[in-house]
């Protein structure tokens, strides 16, 4: 075997493994998204104690930021805002809100005042998509009220 080649099968399997998690997350997300529709967001169990009349939807294991050494902690998106609990805590409006997308595993938040960006890796790519649909219901559902 050449040095070319070497790596060849094993990318060729990483890449496959890859589109097989992304189809999945796909078809899980188009899921989860008719049950939202039917159903409304979920309601899950709070990290914290939430202000009244605030429901936390979606809570999961994160790490925020794009090196592997970034912040470990737990992703909280609520009736009210986005929330990173870790060593260092955040907390976002879902008015200060301008995009949320998917890149494979991560959560990607743009907000609306700022050209800042907040990336959350999550353990899966179905984790994200979840993720992702919820906080574009909570942060249009900001908007349009």
């Amino acid at each position: 075997m050449n040095g070319q080649n070497q790596y060849a099968a094993s990318d060729t399997l990483t890449s496959e493994a890859t589109r097989d998690a992304e189809e999945r997350a796909a078809i899980e997300a188009a899921d989860f998204g008719h049950r939202i529709a039917r159903e409304g967001l979920p309601v899950v169990e709070a990290l914290d104690r939430l202000s009244p009349g605030e429901q936390a939807h979606f809570v999961t294991p994160v790490r925020f930021g794009r090196r592997r050494s970034d912040q470990c902690g737990h992703l909280e998106l609520t009736s009210s805002r986005l929330r990173f609990r870790g060593a260092l805590d955040i907390g976002v409006a879902w008015s200060e809100v301008a995009t949320v997308e998917r890149e494979g595993h991560e959560i990607v938040v743009s907000l609306a005042t700022s050209r800042k960006v907040l990336r959350f890796s999550c353990y899966a790519a179905t984790e994200a998509a979840r993720g992702v649909l919820i906080a574009r219901c909570l942060a249009s559902h900001h908007i349009a009220a």
